[in-house]
């Protein structure tokens, strides 16, 4: 059941999504095309398809962020929410399926603007002017490993961030008046709550391990890169444990004290 609503939402919200990214991208190409056929820099088309495609490109973020909000709310929190909880349907698995699909469009959303940046610069790609050269010399498992690590933090972060909103609603949601108030309320509060244990059980042991290893400059590479990924695996447990702990008061409220009057 959880794959059906996780198909249905894709279906659903699909139709915004794929528009825009089909529109970025040809505004980019077309942007490309009229600056490389103009001979002056003087290129009015081209300067006003660069602004749509930068109006497109901040809009889809935008936009990435409103539907996900506004599913959630909309398909659990209003008056859907009769007809979605009446499926034989675990708590659970209305949560998880809003918050994969939104995964899904966030990864979506920064592909698209990855590609569109692309077209844009094709030209110095292919000539090899965006070309970096790596001055150190670092194992190429090594370098594996840093990029999987951040990849991971990357996705972990997206999914604290869509979790601790989802928690946010749903606390909100418990007022019974002024329940949008009520939700930026939570978040305030959640975010404060995230801040504080991020700096006692991140940044400060972190900062112990510098302070008791010396200065980072002078420690040497290997060092480096070991208190690097430390700081990565701390980093996206913390996270994970964070983006649980969320999920749980989501699935709670929704579960225990839901009231869709």
């Amino acid at each position: 059941m959880l794959g059906k609503l996780i198909k249905y939402a894709l279906m659903a919200t699909g139709r915004t999504f794929l528009p825009l990214y089909a529109a970025l991208l040809v505004f980019a190409a077309v942007t490309k095309l009229t600056y490389l056929l103009s001979d002056s820099g003087d290129n009015i088309p081209a300067v006003i398809s660069l602004i749509l495609y930068i109006i497109i490109l901040t809009g889809m973020f935008v936009m990435t962020f409103v539907v996900m909000i506004q599913r959630f709310y909309k398909n659990l929190l209003s008056d859907e929410g009769y007809l979605m909880f009446t499926l034989p349907v675990e708590t659970w698995k209305h949560i998880t399926s809003k918050l994969l699909v939104s995964v899904i469009w966030n990864i979506g959303s920064i592909a698209a603007a990855i590609l569109s940046i692309v077209i844009l610069s094709i030209d110095d790609i292919i000539s090899g002017e965006m070309k970096t050269e790596l001055s150190i010399d670092i194992a190429g498992s090594t370098t594996a490993l840093a990029l999987f690590e951040l990849i991971l933090a990357c996705i972990a972060g997206m999914v604290f961030g869509i979790l601790i909103i989802y928690a946010s609603i749903a606390w909100g949601h418990l007022s019974k008046r002024h329940r949008i108030m009520a939700s930026i309320g939570a978040f305030l509060a959640l975010a404060t709550f995230s801040q504080i244990m991020f700096f006692c059980f991140t940044v400060m042991p972190v900062a112990k391990a510098l302070q008791e290893r010396g200065d980072i400059l002078y420690i040497g590479l290997d060092r480096s890169l070991t208190i690097y990924h430390w700081f990565m695996w701390i980093l996206i447990a913390f996270l994970v444990i964070l983006s649980a702990l969320f999920f749980a008061i989501t699935n709670y409220v929704l579960n225990r004290e839901l009231n869709l009057e």
